[in-house]
């Protein structure tokens, strides 16, 4: 079964835990993540209503552990590209990814950046799958050379590079980016913008 696109997501038949996350993902393509039913994830796997409790103690564990395949289909996305590409290429093409990810798994996308796992201490995972798929790009432009060195200035970088795509995405799935170009034009337009002010010599 593949929920994100084309990453494969394991299901097995009852009330495993990777097929009450399978069946959670499809209903959030649907479902805002605080609308999620823990009942209908329970009927759409074809188990009991205490099943998804059984495994994840509460719908915020169970909304975490969707969220965790999102951000490890993410960052498989990141991290496969072409390293032999010149760096402004490899991070043109992350800025791609990351969008073609969002706008497709629109979802998942959400909760994955919603405000619900704001407890670093409980969902350390996750920040952790954060930071990793930020730190990809902040090495690539630390191995750019063009804004030297620094650790605080290539976070910035990296965080203003990745607040740009956030921003665009979520205006696209809200429908709030209209008229021409069309929207692949605009996407293109957009990630040559990011990736250029994310290179400007220091």
């Amino acid at each position: 079964m593949r929920n994100l696109k084309g990453v494969p997501v394991k299901s097995s038949p009852g009330g495993s835990r990777e097929h009450l996350v399978s069946c959670a993902l499809e209903l959030l393509h649907r479902d805002h993540p605080e609308d999620l039913s823990i009942r209908e994830v329970a009927r759409r796997a074809g188990v009991s209503s205490g099943a998804p409790y059984h495994h994840f103690g509460d719908k915020p564990g169970l909304l975490a552990a969707c969220a965790r395949v999102g951000w490890e289909a993410l960052i498989e996305r990141l991290e496969g590209l072409d390293h032999a590409l010149a760096i402004e290429q490899q991070l043109t093409h992350s800025a791609q990814a990351y969008l073609d990810y969002a706008l497709t798994n629109a979802g998942c996308y959400r909760l994955m950046m919603s405000r619900l796992f704001y407890d670093v201490e409980r969902y350390r995972d996750l920040d952790e799958l954060r930071a990793r798929a930020m730190g990809g790009v902040i090495a690539r432009i630390d191995r750019s050379g063009v804004v030297g060195h620094e650790p605080a200035v290539l976070k910035a970088r990296g965080i203003g590079l990745w607040s740009i795509l956030h921003g665009y995405a979520i205006l696209r799935l809200d429908g709030s980016v209209k008229g021409m170009p069309t929207p692949q034009e605009q996407q293109d337009q957009l990630v040559a913008l990011a990736v250029r002010l994310a290179l400007l010599p220091v």
